[in-house]
């Protein structure tokens, strides 16, 4: 579970790091985003679809991806890389760890939330010693903080969905590849309701938009896999350490 959770962070962070790269990282975010719905388009036909009771689910995290990608480009337009990343994904595990105990009677040990305080405290940390206070905006802050939050409720959502069609690769798999059909639904409505292609990114820069997509798509993969074996508050703490290599 642990090597899952290390092996999501370094790829995670990887295609964060593709769209940081370019002047306009939302596009990529965004194109990454269709490009994985592709590929999972591919698959799904093999996989055949997940089970009624876990639609519900995906479709509210559907909700929560679009949303959270709004809010990330957001932030990283704002703020520099570092801070932007690390602030929210220093959200995330609190946030899960709280939703964990909360709605999924997780154990909430005092020992696992000193660990999880340390681990967070040390994300902000590591990104904020490089970066001149004086210069940091705050609704970059705040986008950053939104984003987090949002992408917790998300991935909650998705681990009760993955749990909602019983144990199981081929059910990952299924609600993987739903999941990531359905936020593309989303992001192609929301790209239109602000008149904007939702094809460009892939047509302008379809190697790394595909790239991006591998990258994410293997990470959600070994996540929510050990999401999906919890506790999700502490597993998030382990993931989130991709922003070292960040």
């Amino acid at each position: 579970m642990c090597i899952a959770a290390l092996a999501s962070a370094v790829m995670h962070v990887g295609w964060n790091m593709l769209a940081k790269s370019l002047s306009a990282p939302r596009d990529l975010l965004f194109g990454v985003s269709i490009a994985t719905a592709t590929l999972c388009g591919v698959a799904f036909p093999f996989l055949g679809p997940p089970p009624g009771a876990c639609w519900p689910w995906i479709g509210a995290a559907a909700v929560c991806n679009v949303l959270y990608l709004h809010m990330l480009t957001a932030a990283y337009a704002r703020s520099p890389f570092a801070v932007a990343y690390a602030v929210t994904r220093a959200v995330v595990p609190p946030v899960l760890l709280v939703l964990g105990w909360v709605f999924l009677a997780e154990p909430g040990r005092r020992g696992a939330c000193l660990g999880l305080m340390l681990v967070v405290g040390s994300l902000l940390l590591f990104a904020l010693a490089k970066s001149d206070l004086r210069e940091l905006k705050l609704n970059g802050l705040l986008f950053a903080a939104a984003a987090g939050l949002i992408l917790s409720c998300a991935l909650w959502l998705e681990v009760k969905g993955i749990w909602a069609g019983g144990p199981g690769l081929t059910n990952l798999f299924r609600v993987s590849a739903a999941s990531s059909l359905t936020t593309a639904l989303g992001v192609t409505a929301a790209r239109w309701a602000s008149f904007a292609d939702p094809f460009a990114p892939l047509r302008d820069k379809p190697g790394l938009c595909y790239l991006g997509s591998v990258l994410l798509l293997a990470s959600y993969l070994c996540g929510m896999w050990a999401y999906a074996q919890g506790p999700i508050g502490l597993v998030a703490a382990v993931r989130e350490s991709g922003i070292l290599l960040g």
